[in-house]
């Protein structure tokens, strides 16, 4: 795959930028059926590597310039981790979604209006913790932002994070989420689909 890599910065004038996430992709989102410009991270497409379909699309999407994929900095990075640390969903996002994330807030700093297309509740969620906006294709998004706690529901003992094998190091029962908190959810778009992403830019 002919993919362009980069810092993210060659161009983040003003304007609207769509960022893409595996289940986009996996969902038959083209780039080239909305006019804007597109961007996903090396993360992403290495998920995508055994899925023929979309590897074709974004191959064809990277050649003709509507996708562009590029690596956060790492500051951006680590604000992303904490975020979803804060709310308790470090373990349940994948590397590619945390440096979706970070593209995001990076594309942010550098003045543009940048939407996640994604219908990963975590991914929503910690968007909104992140002040990114953010739309789905196949589902309705998240209304509430959720702060997670793990705890065991054998010994009742909660948790920072999961732990090894997931299990409770002390009674050996297998741990679980539960809500701690539920705010508002200020990011989400009112509608869902490619034109959704790209509303009002």
């Amino acid at each position: 795959m002919d993919t362009h890599f980069g810092d993210g910065r060659e161009e983040t004038d003003s304007g609207h930028a769509i960022l893409l996430d595996t289940s986009a992709f996996i969902m038959g989102y083209e780039p080239s059926d909305v006019d804007a410009e597109h961007y996903t991270v090396p993360a992403v497409l290495e998920e995508l590597r055994r899925d023929r379909l979309s590897q074709l699309r974004i191959e064809a999407a990277l050649r003709t310039g509507r996708l562009k994929a590029f690596s956060p900095e790492s500051l951006y990075v680590k604000e992303a981790e904490a975020a979803a640390a804060e709310l308790g969903e470090t373990d349940v996002l994948s590397h590619a979604d945390k440096m979706l994330l970070a593209l995001g807030l990076q594309l942010k700093e550098g003045g543009r209006d940048p939407v996640i297309v994604s219908d990963d509740y975590s991914v929503q969620n910690v968007a909104d913790r992140l002040g990114l906006r953010y739309t789905s294709l196949a589902t309705r998004g998240i209304r509430r932002v959720f702060d997670w706690a793990i705890y065991c529901p054998g010994c009742r003992r909660v948790f920072s994070g999961l732990q090894p094998d997931g299990a409770c190091p002390v009674c050996g029962t297998a741990l679980r989420r539960r809500p701690v908190r539920k705010t508002p959810a200020r990011g989400r778009k009112g509608s869902s689909g490619p034109e959704a992403a790209h509303e009002g830019a």
